[in-house]
């Protein structure tokens, strides 16, 4: 039976149509191929491809991460980004590797998600997330204090610019630059980070995967803001809950062979580097 291989452009992306026109002849007639654009693709759609293709950058992943809601479809990206942290192939890599995907024998990785559920004045609402979620203020430049929770004890209320909860597959992203640690893709963890907390002592936690870490903004601020893998925003105020666990199933990202995760780590983060001296 011939693949069904669904390919969603980012039309906002520059040379995206470029990009989608050289990709088409390299699947055509060697797959049942579908393209649609992302902005308008459905999450049904989405679930009955056999691998989706994302012409795009890694917020574009981030997107058919939510869209698939668990559902477990393997997605490789081609970066038309900036970083292409998660979207691992070019063009021409993916086309030269196309008989290796079409054929199942390209390394795929389960990657945790998240399941965001707000409680708010008897209103439930629940949400997906690759990378992290994060309460922050409202107010840009203030203090903002959360209350943090796992397993029902209290852990602490950190009061700073925020508290980010993070998967292994968002710690090279927000998580890194708060000074949080970096986690393989395939380790079952969470992290709770305090985002410049207004302490000497406050440091990033690692809590088991199958834990329920619970936000609440303390009222320092009048509103408070919950911003999910960088997209999605909910408006939050005291005495609302913010549930986070582990979500049902996994996203299964697709990974080029020829870019280990430590040469990825050191090639677009530049991670590890020796310092550059000047010349005597």
């Amino acid at each position: 039976m011939q693949h069904r291989i669904l390919l969603l452009v980012n039309a906002a992306k520059a040379g995206a149509a470029e990009a989608a026109a050289r990709v088409r002849p390299c699947v055509d007639g060697r797959a049942t191929v579908e393209m649609a654009e992302l902005a308008s693709a459905s999450a049904a759609t989405v679930a009955e491809a056999d691998l989706v293709v994302v012409l795009g950058g890694d917020g574009s992943i981030l997107k058919v991460a939510r869209l698939l809601d668990g559902r477990e479809v393997p997605v490789l990206g081609i970066n038309l980004g900036k970083l292409g942290y998660l979207a691992e192939f070019t063009v021409e890599e993916f086309c030269n590797q196309f008989e290796q995907v079409a054929a199942g024998r390209l390394p795929v990785s389960r990657r945790i998600m998240l399941t965001v559920t707000f409680e708010s004045a008897g209103v439930r609402a629940e949400y997906r997330a690759l990378n992290d979620v994060m309460v922050s203020g409202a107010e840009p430049h203030r203090m903002v204090g959360v209350a943090a929770g796992i397993d029902g004890e209290a852990v602490a209320t950190y009061c700073g610019d925020g508290v980010l909860v993070s998967t292994p597959t968002g710690s090279t992203a927000y998580c890194l630059a708060a000074g949080g640690p970096i986690l393989m893709p395939g380790l079952e963890a969470l992290v709770l980070v305090p985002i410049c907390p207004h302490s000497l002592t406050h440091r990033p936690i690692v809590v088991r995967p199958e834990c329920e870490i619970v936000l609440e903004p303390n009222g320092l601020q009048k509103e408070a803001l919950c911003v999910i893998d960088g997209q999605e925003q909910v408006q939050l105020v005291r005495g609302d809950r913010v549930r986070i666990r582990r979500a049902p199933g996994a996203f299964l990202l697709v990974h080029n062979p020829d870019r280990p995760a430590f040469q990825t780590l050191r090639e677009k983060l530049a991670w590890g580097q020796a310092p550059r001296y000047g010349t005597p």
